[in-house]
């Protein structure tokens, strides 16, 4: 995600800079905005969910961040440094969900040039260790997934400290960066025991100042703009599908961090 600093000078005034967030440049967005991604969006929905809401969220970004300690930060730097401070949660918000949209699109493909992609074996031999023992196992965890979660999210695959890769769901904006707003538990209905204890493990890693950050390698969108115009309400499980038949495992094996 990129910022770009705006200067005005006027005779007799002193020179003063503006920081504004702007929407990244894909690499086949020309092509993307008059075809759209062949296999899984149309020009119109690839507009909706890349092109309109990308410039919504940073427009937004910009407006709440100008004049203040983030106003020149990635959107990155941003969700670190705000994740922790209530009082920042709105500019949090803008900030995960440009992100990850942005991690999103720069994994996709067309079809035909996903199909002759491939995750790597460092990859494969670390989700067996998560009984997925090949690419059609993961893809039907992924579609299973995403397709029970109930109301807007982000679907992503992790690598912990640990180097163990897992499946994470986020509700609403959470983040996989930082696991105080991951927001893995949907707290809108009732909170059973499991779902307690969790809550009382999170206070209390977080009193006692400790720090777990994993590295997110593929991320899903979703939240009903990502698919709704090419899919309809009920679309969400064709659209996993067409998403991960559109994956470019290129992308995703170079977010695998190797020693």
């Amino acid at each position: 995600m990129f910022s770009r600093v705006i200067a005005k000078r006027a005779a007799g005034v002193r020179l003063s800079t503006r920081s504004l967030h702007r929407v990244p440049k894909l690499e086949q967005h020309h092509q993307w905005s008059q075809e759209g991604i062949s296999g899984v969006y149309s020009p119109e929905q690839f507009k909706m969910a890349w092109t309109d809401y990308q410039h919504y969220l940073l427009t937004n970004l910009t407006l709440l961040t100008n004049g203040t300690a983030y106003e020149n930060k990635h959107p990155y730097q941003i969700i670190l440094q705000s994740a922790k401070n209530t009082t920042d949660q709105h500019i949090f918000h803008y900030a995960s969900q440009a992100h990850n949209n942005h991690l999103f699109f720069q994994q996709l493909t067309s079809k035909d040039q996903a199909q002759e992609t491939r995750p790597s074996k460092f990859l494969m031999q670390r989700l067996v260790q998560q009984d997925i023992a090949d690419v059609a196992t993961l893809r039907s965890k992924i579609v299973e997934l995403g397709s029970s979660t109930f109301g807007q999210g982000w679907l992503f695959l992790v690598e912990y400290p640990d180097k163990q890769i897992k499946l994470m769901r986020t509700n609403n904006d959470g983040t996989p960066y930082y696991y105080g707003k991951s927001q893995v538990l949907d707290l809108n209905g009732g909170v059973d025991e499991t779902s307690y204890k969790f809550v009382e493990n999170l206070k209390q890693r977080a009193a006692n100042g400790e720090r777990e950050y994993t590295l997110p390698l593929l991320s899903i969108n979703l939240w009903d703009h990502a698919y709704i115009r090419d899919y309809g309400v009920n679309g969400r499980e064709k659209y996993l599908e067409n998403v991960f038949d559109c994956i470019d495992w290129n992308v995703i094996n170079k977010r695998l961090f190797l020693v």
